[in-house]
């Protein structure tokens, strides 16, 4: 029955995309980003260097670990607005009455993005061509990354009151998210203050992955802020649900 559940909801996802073309068009954002950023950061740093005798690629590392948590943050973006739907729509509600509890509702929805998150990372980081990194390291930091999808999406479901209000909730935390760019310009041990933020922890990896530093601690860390972000963010989603009866 769990199995039958959960196919019956990865259709009526499938089905929730593609009857709204933003929301699959979001879906393909990272492989489309990833493709305009192979073209354009080569020409821009040939520019810079010719005109400014500014390299661009000392900054590589930078733009690349934004594009890791941009490939993530589409997949909760999505997840949430679809999360939005079925609450407006009372879907949830009625999960009460069924064998699939909410609870298991809600390790689907936690996983979905995961998965999503970590495959369009692992899809398209490698398109881009700058700061390479082998599969062994760009795995695990994908999914550390990837973490960030379920709270994301279990936060925007919660927190906005409507799809209108949803698209608000996404800049904010879009500007918080880039408390961690700005980290990057801050020496060490001074940059740890950001690692209240889980988008912190995948990035500073990559940092120094790509510098051929160790970087485990950092995912480790990761995991322990990105476990306790999805934990705290599912419990207000449940609150939500529950206020609204």
């Amino acid at each position: 029955m769990r199995a039958h559940a959960v196919r019956s909801l990865v259709a009526a996802d499938t089905h929730q995309v593609l009857r709204d073309p933003l929301l699959g068009w979001m879906l393909l954002l990272p492989l489309g980003l990833a493709l305009l950023l192979r073209v354009l950061i080569p020409r821009i740093g040939a520019a810079l260097l010719a005109a400014a005798r500014f390299d661009v690629a000392a900054y590589h590392p930078l733009i690349m670990s934004g594009y890791l948590m941009s490939a993530a943050g589409m997949a909760g973006i999505v997840i949430g607005f679809v999360l939005l739907d079925e609450r407006d729509e009372r879907t949830l509600t009625a999960l009460r009455v069924t064998p699939f509890t909410l609870r298991r509702y809600l390790a689907y929805r936690i996983t979905l993005p995961l998965l999503l998150g970590t495959g369009a990372t692992l899809a398209g980081y490698p398109l881009v061509g700058i700061s390479p990194l082998p599969v062994a390291d760009l795995l695990p930091i994908a999914v550390v990354a990837g973490l960030s999808a379920p709270s994301l999406a279990l936060l925007l479901a919660a927190a906005a009151p409507n799809k209108v209000a949803g698209f608000a909730v996404v800049k904010v935390l879009n500007g918080v998210n880039l408390v961690p760019v700005a980290a990057y310009f801050v020496p060490l041990p001074l940059q740890l203050a950001a690692g209240v933020l889980p988008a912190y922890w995948p990035m500073r990896a990559l940092w120094s992955a790509t510098a051929g530093e160790e970087y485990t601690g950092y995912l480790a860390a990761g995991v322990i802020v990105g476990v306790l972000a999805i934990a705290l963010t599912a419990w207000l989603f449940e609150r939500r649900l529950l206020r609204q009866g």
